[in-house]
């Protein structure tokens, strides 16, 4: 549905607990992002399980009429500004850095499990590498800076509003305290070729990535990727697939490939 201030969305997210994550992200820190840059709760009734918001207009970014909108350096510095904002964001709990070891970690093992469900060829070489960089990932989980997490940021997520030029964010299904680096997953698959958009970024974003951050980026990298990966389907949109298939093997290639993993690696052939 359609109002002059947005789109009205009624949304059922899978299960009771999916929905008071997302009611309390809106409480505690999507609100506190502008009116226009990001959606609102309008309200909600635990016995349906329904979500009602109102979503920021504009167009997707990597599909609007202005081409290459989500390879300009002023949209990744914008992008910086807002995600900056939903990390200072606080929520009410007690020990933020044991909810956000859980809840990333809790990713991690999604992440392993989809691994397993998607197609050899896609994955021929790399897959032994991955699995090493999700054991890398859950021992370095400790040293990780945290903050309150759009869950699915990057540029599939952010919304152009021609008329005023400026950027708005949608898909905070996710939204949870997690590692901050999650949330520059997403965005570093740009900028592995193109690091002024990096800059851009951290300009807006206010401080640079940390030194656990910038060791671990490739290794999130590549989760992000597996993730969208899981939940293209070929058939439907063949362009952003090939895409995300492109991307994960970029991002892949990039990890540090221990004697070990080599060997593995070498042993599986992939299947037709």
């Amino acid at each position: 549905m359609s109002s002059p201030e947005g789109i009205i969305e009624l949304r059922v997210p899978r299960t009771h607990g999916d929905l008071q994550r997302e009611v309390s992200a809106h409480r505690h820190a999507i609100g506190r992002l502008g009116a226009g840059q990001a959606p609102r709760l309008l309200g909600f009734d635990p016995r349906l399980r329904a979500l009602l918001t109102r979503q920021p207009r504009g167009e997707r970014v990597d599909d609007a009429p202005d081409k290459g909108l989500h390879l300009r350096e002023s949209v990744h510095e914008q992008a910086g500004q807002l995600l900056r904002i939903l990390h200072e964001s606080t929520l009410r709990a007690g020990d933020r850095h044991a909810q956000a070891a859980e809840n990333t970690l809790r990713y991690i093992d999604y992440v392993d499990r989809v691994l397993e469900r998607i197609d050899s060829p896609v994955l021929a070489g790399h897959r032994a590498v991955i699995r090493r960089c999700l054991v890398v990932l859950r021992e370095a989980l400790p040293q990780l800076p945290v903050a309150f997490c759009h869950g699915s940021f990057g540029f599939g997520a952010w919304r152009w509003q021609r008329v005023t030029r400026s950027l708005a964010l949608t898909g905070f299904e996710r939204s949870q305290v997690m590692a901050a680096v999650v949330d520059f997953a997403r965005p570093s698959l740009l900028w592995a070729d193109r690091p002024a958009l990096q800059d851009a970024f951290t300009r807006g974003y206010g401080r640079p990535l940390d030194e656990w951050e910038r060791r671990l980026l490739v290794d999130f990298a590549v989760l992000a990727a597996v993730e969208d990966l899981w939940h293209t389907n070929p058939k439907d949109d063949a362009k952003t697939y090939a895409r995300l298939v492109g991307a994960l093997r970029a991002a892949a290639g990039r990890l540090p490939v221990p004697e070990t993993v080599a060997a593995i690696d070498s042993t599986e052939a992939p299947t037709g």
